[in-house]
């Protein structure tokens, strides 16, 4: 009996691109063997095609797509940031999950950029220029907040 695991339907369904369940099984040659294993790898494409990871083309066939990166705290800031318009740190801070000084670097980094402005209230911004829904990334900044990262983790 074969091993259906995800990751190696993963590598078969991403080396074909688009396939049929006979593509597939052949794919994975020796590891669909058995009536268990077919069901196995049912279920499997089954947990894709709910991921988005597989789509059905049409009743015979399928095509694998990359999953989307994950979302990252910076991503998870911006996000907050579009969606409060105005905002203090200490919000941004509890509801990101991120440290304080990611919080502060990556504001300081979008004030920088024109998106965001300090208002009088202390701790208190607002967002001014929306930049749309792709995270804004200053590479030269995004190394900065690494560095901020590590030296917190090594305190």
């Amino acid at each position: 009996m074969g091993t259906i695991r995800a990751k190696n339907v993963r590598e078969a369904a991403r080396a074909l691109g688009r396939f049929s369940w006979d593509d597939l099984c052949c794919r994975l040659g020796s590891r669909v063997q058995v009536y268990a294993d077919r069901k196995r790898l049912k279920l499997t494409v089954r947990d894709f095609l709910r991921r988005g990871e597989i789509v059905r083309l049409d009743g015979a066939m399928f095509e694998y797509r990359a999953p989307a990166r994950p979302r990252t705290r910076i991503d998870v800031i911006w996000h907050l940031v579009r969606s409060h318009r105005t905002f203090t740190t200490d919000d941004i801070e509890r509801l990101s999950g991120a440290a304080r000084a990611t919080v502060l670097e990556y504001l300081a980094c979008l004030a920088r950029l024109g998106a965001v402005r300090r208002e009088r209230k202390p701790g208190t911004w607002i967002l001014i220029k929306d930049l749309g829904p792709e995270t804004p990334v200053n590479t030269r900044k995004c190394k900065k907040l690494q560095a901020v990262r590590k030296r917190k983790a090594a305190a």
